[in-house]
């Protein structure tokens, strides 16, 4: 198996068909799949196809940070604003002083709706976006991920394939993560093909049952 067959940074199998997007490291060139783009930006990998070359933008950044250090060291010589600076306000923290903060009311969506809704907004959401244009409408299964009190687990499955992905409603800022892939709906679990829910236009999973015409999922249950 190349480095081009498995993701840069989760290192899955790029999936047949998947788009794979490419990134310049210190280290070379990589492989991103679509699930990770928002991963290999945060960590400053240089997106394929950018005008300027690695090497010459580490070059920029470091005539950047000659620049910004020339400016601090002007800003430090300029003399004083005679113009008085305003009183401070009240320190909240100090002591003595009571700090009045909003207490958060409880979250008017479901575990599983806040789910649905984390997993719409990723790069995961977006993957079934695209599969939906090209395979049609999916059955989905929204539910609890076994042994994990607060990650739900999202399946999504055609007649020739199935996904399934985590969301940690424990750590929001954990990416939605993918669990595992295959060929046969008869390889889920029971839990797994429990359909409830849609995808529905745009491929947004929906907390909606499907109807028995739309999705014939009594023939996989």
């Amino acid at each position: 198996m190349s480095a081009e067959d498995t993701c840069a940074v989760c290192g899955r199998t790029i999936l047949a068909g998947e788009r794979v997007q490419g990134y310049f490291t210190a280290d070379g060139r990589r492989g991103v799949c679509e699930l990770c783009v928002g991963r290999a930006e945060r960590l400053g990998w240089r997106r394929e196809g950018d005008v300027e070359e690695p090497a010459a933008a580490a070059g920029k950044r470091r005539r950047t940070g000659i620049a910004a250090l020339w400016r601090r060291r002007a800003r430090r010589v300029q003399p004083e604003d005679p113009t008085p600076s305003p009183r401070p306000s009240p320190d909240p923290a100090a002591p003595g002083m009571r700090a009045e903060r909003p207490q958060p009311g409880p979250s008017p969506l479901s575990p599983f709706e806040r789910a649905a809704s984390r997993f719409n907004a990723s790069e995961a959401g977006r993957t079934v976006a695209g599969l939906v244009r090209t395979l049609g409408a999916p059955w989905v299964s929204v539910g609890a991920s076994a042994g994990a009190a607060n990650e739900v687990r999202i399946t999504v499955a055609w007649e020739l394939s199935w996904y399934q992905w985590g969301v940690d409603l424990g750590d929001e800022l954990r990416p939605v993560f993918q669990i595992d892939k295959g060929n046969e709906i008869d390889q889920l679990d029971s839990a797994a093909r429990q359909w409830n829910a849609s995808a529905v236009a745009g491929g947004r999973v929906v907390l909606v049952a499907p109807s028995k015409d739309a999705a014939g999922a009594p023939a996989h249950r």
